[in-house]
């Protein structure tokens, strides 16, 4: 099963990219595992990993450099991921990829906003409601091309091409998340996401 680091290397390669920028480092086990040559890591909170200890938006407003890979994992509020995806799209270099994480949500307590300590604090069981900026943002632009492999709690998969956007009634809400996940997130399988993207799983 792929999982997100695997993703974003595997996407390195197919677009040889050598700038990377990771949004939400947490304990830095994923920021670490990217092979790309240059890397950035934001976060507010410091660790070895991030080299610039603020807020994305902060890094958003004085960054002026461009990326080939940007992954997003930050604060998982619908709001905030989509300011994140936004920006990210204005410092992506031609033929560059974003990745988003936790676009999946496989219990409803895991993405109420705000987070519910009952939902296993311990083990981090919580993705919040990044999925809401996934569809709201679908149902806006048709230069997009997304989609969502279904696997690491839903790693979405962001890059610019033509693309038919969303119609419809879309009210944001679960149940109907569980009833049009498929179609709202454009899920893949890993199968077909190394057919998509023309590569041999690792």
């Amino acid at each position: 099963m792929a999982q997100k680091t695997d993703i974003i290397n595997h996407l390195a390669k197919k677009n040889n990219g050598s700038r990377y920028l990771e949004i939400g480092i947490g304990i830095g086990r994923n920021f670490e595992s990217v092979c790309v040559p240059l890397k950035v890591g934001v976060d507010p909170k410091w660790s070895p990993s991030v080299s610039h200890v603020m807020t994305s938006d902060e890094f958003f407003s004085q960054n002026k450099n461009y990326f080939d890979i940007i992954f997003i994992d930050g604060l998982h509020h619908a709001e905030q991921v989509y300011g994140d995806i936004i920006n990210s799209l204005k410092f992506l270099n031609l033929g560059g990829y974003i990745v988003c994480h936790d676009m999946n949500p496989s219990r409803e307590g895991t993405q109420i906003i705000p987070r519910e300590e009952s939902e296993n604090p311990i083990r981090g069981a919580w993705h919040g409601d990044c999925w809401k900026a996934f569809v709201k943002l679908r149902a806006e632009r048709d230069d997009l091309l997304m989609r969502t492999l279904n696997t690491a709690s839903g790693c979405a998969i962001i890059e610019r091409a033509p693309s038919i956007k969303l119609t419809g009634p879309l009210e944001l809400t679960w149940s109907n998340f569980i009833s049009n996940k498929a179609a709202w997130l454009n899920l893949i399988s890993p199968e077909e996401f190394f057919e998509i993207y023309n590569l041999k799983p690792s």
